[in-house]
């Protein structure tokens, strides 16, 4: 009997200990399913602010926590907006209001438009470069608001509440501000824009089937399809205002008046006839009108509608905002977020009047009533544009083109990735954040690692002997005690292996599920070693800390001898090939250029980057806010380039500018570094030429100089790719004083220009230390000027005195080995910039020089001096 009862128990505790524990690939498996369930309520990304990005068309919310709206409307008020990302991450739990798109707003998280209390946690400290919180900065300065950011909305002003309000809302296209007599991009209700009574349309239908119903017959029940009608006119439009399918866009009547000129436009071409707004209100502000006046004013409205010219052709034509930003419907809001769903369709091209007639001035004299102006989808294709109406429109760029939305980046874009929502592996996301650690304390880590794992070893043994779970107290206890005693040592094991039962029941009690570990290999114990969950996570924390410094070393090779790169990367000057004149660029000419290098022996000399220089890219960045490669150019994208490039032995680098624009005016990277150095990484770059130009003043100083270069610098760092940081900042603020901490080589002059010695007045200085580097300098000219600074060249970081211009026809030959030799003894990066496919034979022995080239390439990395 007391075998069986004993076999019982034993049973007993088997199925309590397989119900309370799991292996590793089942919790780990549970862990992604939640992740995946947690990304499809929040597809998007949220670990970014979009305030670097500068001004932007985005999604915006106003947290009423942080800024609760004043009681009365004319009490002083600090409205402020935040962008989704940190509506989720700074303020995830306060009252949010959410606004839909804003056009040219930078969110004001972590300004002095909200208290210092509700910091901003995404954004990076800029003197520290630490990732939040940050409060207290400057407010951007671009911003407007409107009375939405108190949570009232429409022209009645009413508070927004989600749970009560009905039917469809609709966004105005905004031409004004309220201070400018305008409403600001609010939301309407259809009655409001008529001027009548909200609900009022479903109120007096409700009033005459009152009416109608009195003195029937029965007191049963409401059929369930009455019901149902009666929910339906919730969504109902007052008679005379447009159908929802029959506009893009509207005007409201405070911008109409704010802006007269546009009201000629009214029942043209691309436009319905005008909605009046009703002034004849009462003492209370609402319209009193009867049933025959809005049907009469319906028949009216549909008169003229069939009268008006037809542009259904075009309407496949158009692309609505929902196309181009899915999350949100700028035109219409419902209470219960019931939004259509659009095919997308290619925009079309906007038409530019090219007739030195006016159009405009053939439309009809404008109504002199006040009304609201609704928009076809092919509205922007009749406006007038000549030279007398064009600065009216040109002052609203939204009726000139589609506005593109910022969407935040998709928490995975791919659904089969096994991995933490915007995360990669341990040893990924380590390499990626300790690129940067100094080489003396990766040293010391590694130290204290190996030194830290054997005693790890010895604390885990007594658990795995046992055969106990080691719980989350036994792991604090000892990282408590751990300061090199080994009686703490032993005294924390003891702690942790004691009798056990008692601390294990409660530690299983608490719900808390247990994890089977195996370990194999030399001294491994045949037992699993069990793991409560928390306890692990408290293992691989601490584990980790140590692990990042042993791990730097093998990240960013910063124990490699003889390197004093910031990244691992150029300890010889980069070779290859690079064209910066013309934007005659495209696939096609960069991969025969990268088999001519490959062809012709170049790549086995050195020579092994093929540079894209500038107008590779789209004149817009996509609805995202990423680069877009021109299609024409690339039309299988860059990153097919790229692959093809390397699958030839080849390096792929690209170019950009830390200013507004690049010196071709195509988009640049200042304030989308973070965005556009990951954008570079997917694409397989691993060379960027990064240019000076349009940089919005932000130099001056080695400091602001500095701040605006390393920005990119650690965006790059940050990707975890090795990819060459080549500075292009002209000599500017001396970056042979500061560039070594964060770039691989700088310029140190003006552009180059093919010849030997020629005075250039566009290049006026013939010393270093000039503020106007300028460009067409000569040959001897840049010489000239590195020659007291060849010393601040070492291995990793070179002073670049641009592409070399053999073989482009401007000097001799004997010129151009001149020019060659004195790059390779410099150490200047050697980067081509002739055309292979019709090189000449004495070009191609100048650049093919091994002799030469070894000099540029030894390894001590000593430049030459003048004597």
């Amino acid at each position: 009997m007391e075998d069986r009862n004993s076999e019982q128990q034993e049973h007993r505790l088997a199925r309590a200990k397989s119900h309370d524990s799991q292996t590793a690939s089942d919790f780990i498996d549970s862990q992604l399913q939640l992740e995946a369930d947690a990304r499809e309520a929040l597809p998007y990304a949220f670990d970014r602010c979009t305030q670097p990005l500068g001004p932007l068309r985005q999604n915006l919310f106003s947290c009423l926590t942080c800024n609760p709206p004043p009681k009365s409307a004319s009490d002083p008020y600090t409205p402020a907006g935040v962008c989704y990302s940190c509506s989720i991450a700074c303020h995830g739990e306060h009252e949010l209001v959410e606004l839909f798109n804003r056009r040219n707003f930078t969110c004001d998280c972590g300004t002095t438009r909200l208290p210092a209390t509700s910091p901003c946690t995404l954004r990076l400290d800029p003197i520290t470069g630490i990732k939040g919180p940050m409060h207290s900065q400057s407010a951007p300065t671009g911003n407007t608001y409107n009375q939405n950011f108190r949570n009232r909305f429409c022209g009645c002003g009413e508070l927004y509440n989600p749970h009560t309000e009905k039917g469809t809302m609709f966004q105005c296209i905004g031409l004004a501000g309220e201070s400018e007599g305008g409403c600001g991009e609010d939301w309407w209700h259809p009655e409001c824009v008529m001027g009548l009574r909200k609900n009022q349309t479903q109120a007096q239908k409700a009033e005459i089937q009152s009416k109608s119903t009195q003195g029937s017959v029965g007191n049963g029940p409401e059929p369930l399809q009455s019901q149902q009608e009666e929910e339906d006119e919730d969504e109902e439009l007052p008679p005379g205002f447009p159908a929802e399918d029959d506009f893009q866009s509207f005007v409201c009547y405070k911008c109409v008046e704010a802006n007269p000129w546009i009201k000629r436009y009214a029942s043209s071409t691309g436009f319905l006839p005008p909605v009046f707004k009703h002034d004849d209100r009462a003492s209370d502000g609402l319209s009193k009108l009867n049933d025959n006046d809005l049907a009469t004013e319906a028949t009216a409205y549909q008169q003229t509608t069939d009268k008006a010219p037809n542009s259904d052709a075009n309407h496949r034509d158009a692309v609505s905002d929902v196309v181009t930003n899915p999350p949100t419907n700028h035109l219409k809001r419902r209470a219960d977020d019931d939004e259509e769903s659009h095919d997308p369709i290619q925009p079309k091209k906007t038409k530019t009047e090219t007739s030195q007639n006016c159009y405009y001035a053939s439309l009809p004299a404008p109504e002199s009533k006040t009304f609201s102006l609704f928009l076809k989808d092919d509205f922007r294709d009749h406006f007038c544009r000549c030279a007398n109406c064009y600065p009216s429109l040109r002052q609203h760029p939204q009726l000139l083109e589609e506005e593109d939305s910022y969407e935040p980046p998709l928490s995975s874009e791919d659904e089969n990735v096994r991995g933490s929502v915007g995360t990669g592996s341990l040893l990924d996301r380590g390499e990626a954040a300790l690129n940067n650690v100094d080489r003396v304390r990766a040293i010391e880590g590694v130290m204290v690692y190996n030194h830290l794992k054997d005693k790890v070893k010895s604390f885990l043994q007594p658990f795995a002997k046992s055969g106990q779970a080691v719980g989350a107290e036994d792991i604090k206890a000892y990282f408590e005690k751990l300061r090199g005693d080994e009686q703490a040592i032993k005294a924390a094991a003891v702690a942790g292996s004691g009798s056990g039962n008692e601390d294990n029941r409660r530690e299983q009690s608490g719900g808390e599920l247990l994890i089977h570990l195996e370990f194999k290999g030399p001294g491994s114990y045949p037992s699993p070693w069990l793991f409560s969950t928390i306890s692990i996570a408290l293992m691989a924390y601490h584990m980790f800390r140590a692990f990042l410094a042993s791990a730097a070393l093998l990240a960013s090779g910063a124990i490699a001898l003889g390197s004093t790169s910031y990244n691992g990367l150029a300890k010889t000057p980069p070779m290859g090939w690079g064209k910066s004149q013309g934007c005659d660029i495209d696939a096609e000419t960069l991969l025969e250029t990268a088999e001519k290098m490959v062809d012709y022996g170049f790549r086995d000399l050195g020579y092994k980057y093929v540079i894209l220089d500038d107008c590779w890219q789209n004149m817009q960045r996509s609805p995202n806010g990423s680069l877009v490669a021109n299609s024409t150019k690339f039309p299988d994208g860059i990153k097919a380039v790229s692959d093809q490039i390397h699958d030839m032995g080849l390096m792929f680098g690209m170019y950009s500018s830390a200013g507004m624009y690049t010196c071709a005016q195509y988009p640049a990277s200042l304030g989308y570094e973070t965005m556009d150095a990951q954008t570079f990484a997917d694409w397989g770059v691993d060379y960027l030429k990064y240019d000076n130009c349009y940089n919005q003043g932000q130099e001056g100083t080695s400091k602001i100089s500095f701040d605006r270069y390393n920005a990119m610098s650690q965006a790059l760092n940050k990707t975890g790719r090795s990819i060459h940081f080549g500075m292009c900042n002209w000599g500017k603020d001396y970056p042979w004083n500061w560039a070594q901490t964060m770039a691989n080589s700088w310029r140190m002059s003006g552009d180059v220009y093919d010849s030997f010695n020629r005075p250039d007045d566009r290049c006026p200085c013939t010393t270093y230390d000039c503020e106007l580097p300028g460009f067409h300098c000569s040959i001897m000219n840049i010489i000239g000027k590195v020659a007291p600074i060849v010393d601040k060249g070492q291995p990793g970081a070179w002073n670049d005195l641009d592409m070399l211009e053999v073989g482009n026809g401007g000097m001799t030959d004997d010129e151009y080995k001149v020019h060659f030799s004195m790059r390779a003894m410099i150490k200047s990066p050697l980067i081509m910039g002739t055309n292979l496919a019709k090189m000449s034979a004495s070009t191609y022995s100048i650049l093919a020089n091994p002799a030469v080239i070894a000099v540029n390439q030894d390894a001590a990395g000593t430049p030459a001096v003048r004597v």
